[in-house]
């Protein structure tokens, strides 16, 4: 499954009313498309991802990493969003989507 399709299965699935959610969703498809420019999803074990995003400061390293599941996440966001769905849980969501067919 492509990424387009993925994102619109995910979208079926969550509550797009929430304007907030709705631009998380278009974040988390961001990440996923930028894999390798900016960010960088990789598989860890057990259904746990690394989702890391390079610095964009040539003064300093400010690059972080989130460990990322279908459930949670370990970034600051994950608590406040509604439904804890945080960017880097919806782009996971996706990741999956795509693999599964």
């Amino acid at each position: 499954m492509n990424l387009q399709q993925a994102y619109f299965n995910v979208s079926q699935r969550i509550p797009t009313g929430d304007i907030k959610v709705t631009q998380r969703l278009d974040r988390a498809y961001d990440i996923v498309r930028c894999n390798g420019e900016g960010y960088s999803i990789k598989f860890m074990d057990d259904g746990v991802y690394e989702i890391h995003k390079a610095s964009t400061s040539l003064l300093e390293d400010t690059s972080t990493f989130y460990e990322v599941t279908l459930d949670s996440c370990t970034c600051p966001d994950f608590e406040k969003a509604r439904g804890n769905l945080c960017k880097h849980r919806l782009a996971i969501i996706m990741v999956v989507e795509m693999v599964r067919d």
